[in-house]
């Protein structure tokens, strides 16, 4: 059986071609089918839920990038001018060594598998990283590619009331090379595009605008809005029934978290106790991990929290300590981004494990390079997409390992490199997509493999 999103459709040989081979020999018959076709095949059933486990995920990415020589594969042999300014810490896991400043992870390192030879060759900026981590793919502007998050709207669905995709706090604004970013649905339609929340949870006023109706409106306004948007619709559909598949739900799902309950409390972080709040740390990226969870538990499958939306003129990962705008130093990850960062994580793993959810959660930790070997004449690093560490944990992933390493100076992988698809890949597999059978409405309507990669088989083995 191979499925287009959440449709199956047969194949007609003995017991159905693989995705590979399927694409090697030739699909007319498939690609021939318009994408309203496609969905017509509804009919025949969505993917089978009862023969396989679907699991949610959240994604921490960390805008800017940390340096991994300072945080998750440190050199401590190497010259000082490579090695840097921290000192290397034991985990629970013998053999594998973080950063001193990251010690309530060193203690759950059983949990993560570490993947500490990735890397790419398209270019130095955000941007690029950005583009691969979110999707999997690098584009411009004439051939966009879905956000992973859209990717599982489009395979899954929704479970409830929340959208299935949302990302937290805010999207990734100005990074200093254009605006694509990877955080759209891009052909896959406004039906699937993430919720971005747009608003700090860990602020005193905190309040998802989204959520509250417009000044003045009822909520009589609001429904009889709602039937006339819908009359609207429906004269649409039979106007043009080719444009019924992947319509515009944006405004049925603002209908629905408006009016919805259970999202809004989704959403409420004063439901939580003052000693759980205080576990995650009451920062931004404390208050939207603890978010997250409150999301997962109650139906998004699928949340992104961008761990700063600019790089420009505040404390982030990007250290290049140039004494302007990017004037982030080893000061800033001592005293702020890696205690930040060891917090949340730690609550967020701690958390699921407590409520029986990190089995069902995929936890994933990424960022869109590494950072230069040689520190620069300032005492920061540059970027350096050459090799950099990201990692895993939760679900079906094999935690207390180190996956892959670089050379003795950090400089680019010394054995089993690992390429941004790859990740994407292994997200995929970890939340229970099959993908030599699962394929996507592409552009053009035709049918596309969600990923031009395999999983990284230690990561389950």
């Amino acid at each position: 059986m191979l499925h287009i999103g959440y449709e199956k459709v047969p194949m007609c040989s003995g017991h159905g071609p693989t995705r590979r081979s399927f694409l090697q020999a030739g699909s007319a018959g498939l690609m021939g089918l318009s994408l309203p076709a496609w969905m017509s095949l509804e009919a025949s059933g969505a993917v089978d839920k009862s023969k396989q486990q679907i699991r949610n995920c959240i994604t921490i990415f960390l805008v800017g990038s940390p340096g991994h020589l300072d945080t998750w594969d440190m050199k401590p042999e190497a010259p000082a001018q490579i090695r840097g300014k921290f000192k290397p810490i034991e985990t629970n896991v013998p053999g594998i060594e973080i950063c001193e400043h990251f010690p309530l992870m060193s203690r759950m390192m059983d949990k993560v598998a570490l993947i500490r030879s990735l890397h790419h060759k398209t270019g130095a900026t955000h941007e690029n990283g950005q583009r691969w981590m979110m999707t999997g793919h690098e584009f411009n502007a004439d051939s966009m590619k879905p956000h992973s998050g859209s990717v599982i709207s489009r395979v899954f669905g929704n479970k409830g009331t929340l959208p299935a995709s949302i990302v937290l706090p805010y999207k990734i604004g100005n990074t200093g090379a254009g605006p694509l970013h990877g955080q759209s649905a891009a052909y896959l339609g406004s039906a699937h595009e993430p919720f971005f929340l747009g608003a700090d949870p860990a602020k005193s006023d905190f309040k998802v605008v989204d959520l509250a109706p417009p000044a003045g409106q009822s909520e009589f306004r609001l429904n009889s809005r709602r039937q006339l948007l819908t009359q609207i619709d429906d004269v649409q559909r039979r106007a043009d029934t080719n444009s019924e598949v992947g319509r515009d739900t944006a405004y049925n799902r603002a209908f629905n978290l408006l009016t919805s309950p259970e999202a809004k409390q989704a959403f409420d972080l004063t439901q939580e106790t003052g000693d759980i709040q205080d576990r995650y740390g009451r920062n931004t990226l404390g208050q939207s991990c603890l978010m997250a969870r409150r999301l997962v538990e109650r139906g998004c499958r699928y949340v992104t929290i961008n761990h700063f939306d600019t790089v420009f003129g505040i404390s982030c990962w990007d250290m290049h300590a140039d004494g302007g705008g990017l004037n982030n130093t080893y000061a800033d990850y001592e005293n702020l981004l890696c205690p930040q960062f060891d917090w949340a994580f730690t609550a967020l793993i701690e958390d699921l494990t407590q409520r029986g959810m990190l089995d069902d959660t995929v936890v994933c930790v990424l960022s869109e390079m590494g950072r230069t070997p040689g520190i620069n004449g300032r005492g920061g690093r540059d970027h350096h997409p050459g090799a950099w560490t990201n990692f895993m944990a939760g679900g079906p992933i094999r935690g207390g390992q180190a996956i892959g390493s670089t050379d003795k100076t950090g400089s680019r992988p010394q054995n089993n490199p690992i390429e941004p698809p790859q990740i994407l890949a292994s997200i995929y597999h970890a939340m229970g997509i099959d993908l030599e059978t699962t394929m996507m409405p592409g552009p053009g309507n035709r049918p596309i493999r969600l990923i031009e990669a395999e999983p990284i088989s230690q990561l389950f083995s």
